[in-house]
């Protein structure tokens, strides 16, 4: 799988750790920066990754900040994006079940590198169950509309 991954100035410390991880997983990865300390916008860097995604020269994304949250309201302004926060396994395999979210989202400031690696496994391990897929056609239908 082609993995897209953006960071901001937040994500910049365990930026390399979290890449060498996905790669170590048998996965591509598509570095969409930050590739510095200075603080930056982190919407650049959600679009990047989103745009990779949404031209499908990636199959999913991951995005860190300093929250997560940030990141996921920016890319969640892409068509076609559903990106989401994690904070647990469980959450990281849920968005996967359930929600079919292309994009994780993490916040750097509130979790250890061990553990951001242990949800991006799970996320990208976890298959979406096709049981789910009439609420995601209705996010659908809303992005459609508005």
């Amino acid at each position: 799988m082609k993995i897209a991954f953006g960071c901001d100035h937040a994500g910049i410390d365990i930026k390399d750790k979290l890449i060498s991880f996905i790669k170590s997983l048998g996965h591509e990865v598509i570095d969409c920066g930050t590739n510095s300390k200075d603080s930056c916008d982190y919407p650049d860097f959600a679009l990047k990754v989103s745009q990779n995604i949404i031209s499908k020269s990636a199959d999913k994304g991951i995005l860190i900040c300093g929250t997560g949250i940030g990141m996921s309201i920016a890319a969640n302004k892409v068509k076609g994006i559903r990106a989401a926060v994690c904070w647990s396994k469980e959450t990281a395999q849920l968005i996967a079940q359930h929600n079919n979210a292309n994009i994780m989202c993490a916040g750097a400031r509130f979790a250890s590198p061990d553990d951001i690696c242990l949800w991006i496994k799970t996320f990208l391990e976890t298959e979406f169950e096709q049981r789910h897929i009439k609420r995601i056609n209705k996010i659908s239908q809303i992005e459609q509309q508005y």
